[in-house]
């Protein structure tokens, strides 16, 4: 119990740091490292939701086959405001590794702060967030002098309630009062579920198959680059730097020793221009 508590004033204590250095800011687009400090930032999965949906419908055998909708949140509790990421079900690959990190990468580029440190906070779930290729990403972008440090802290498991099921919930709250039958009007039921605008929403990609935000074989362009963490599971802090890079910082707990670990599978490292884009899978014959 004791490590459950620590655990939770460490991700306090990065929120509370994270609403001095953010106050006054807004998520935009902004360079890379163009703002000296630090930015704590939270993500999570919500539950998919289905459309059309209508509040007054006589139950759920009313629409015979309604569509799927993910949403993927990324919250920056100093200012506070998260993106919600709609993912159409023609737009969705899976909820693994590709998915996590391409929606991340769009992040960065598109409303980070520019801050030269970042601290990052999520779940235990080994298939989206605690694997290779997580670190891997982070470890890039802290070659490629995009971050000059970055930690990856996990909840520990059964103690995972943090700012973006908050905001999950004002979303939840609204869509079940209003009517919605496509992906525009779930856009505005998360950008008008509350008033201060806390939550915004960005489409992955349009019902017609248009793609805004590209899902990129991630996996493939990495590999080549870094070799796996031993027993990653067992770690809930790692810690990337530009001034190493290729190396992560791995502890088992927030006041554990921490352990240094040479990912590099050649001395010196070597990126090809970009990843590759995976074209959406769209809908299949049974769920056209």
């Amino acid at each position: 119990m004791a490590t459950v508590v620590n655990e939770r004033s460490i991700y306090q204590s990065m929120v509370a740091d994270c609403k001095v250095e953010a106050f006054g800011l807004q998520l935009s687009q902004n360079a890379p490292c163009s703002r000296r400090g630090s930015v704590h930032y939270s993500f999570d999965y919500a539950q998919q939701v289905h459309y059309p949906s209508d509040p007054m419908q006589p139950g759920p055998m009313y629409f015979l086959c309604p569509r799927k909708c993910g949403v993927f949140g990324i919250c920056c509790e100093g200012i506070p405001q998260q993106i919600n990421f709609l993912i159409d079900e023609a737009h969705s690959s899976s909820k693994g590794s590709n998915s996590v990190i391409s929606v991340l990468d769009h992040f960065f580029t598109h409303f980070g702060l520019g801050e030269t440190t970042v601290h990052l906070h999520c779940d235990n779930c080994s298939g989206q967030n605690k694997h290779r290729y997580m670190l891997w990403y982070l470890l890039w972008r802290c070659c490629l002098g995009l971050h000059e440090e970055i930690t990856l802290n996990f909840l520990v498991t059964g103690h995972t309630k943090f700012a973006p099921d908050w905001c999950f919930g004002l979303f939840k709250q609204a869509f079940r009062r209003t009517p919605v039958s496509s992906l525009a009007d779930i856009a505005c039921v998360v950008n008008n579920s509350t008033v201060s605008g806390i939550n915004v929403a960005q489409l992955v990609g349009h019902e017609s198959g248009q793609s805004f935000v590209p899902c990129k074989n991630w996996q493939k362009f990495l590999e080549s680059s870094f070799k796996p963490l031993p027993q990653i599971k067992a770690y809930h802090h790692f810690r990337f730097s530009a001034r190493e890079p290729g190396i992560v910082f791995a502890k088992l707990f927030a006041d554990s020793n921490e352990e240094r670990f040479d990912l590099r599978v050649k001395p010196s490292i070597a990126f090809s221009p970009n990843p590759e884009i995976i074209p959406p899978p769209g809908l299949d014959n049974k769920r056209q």
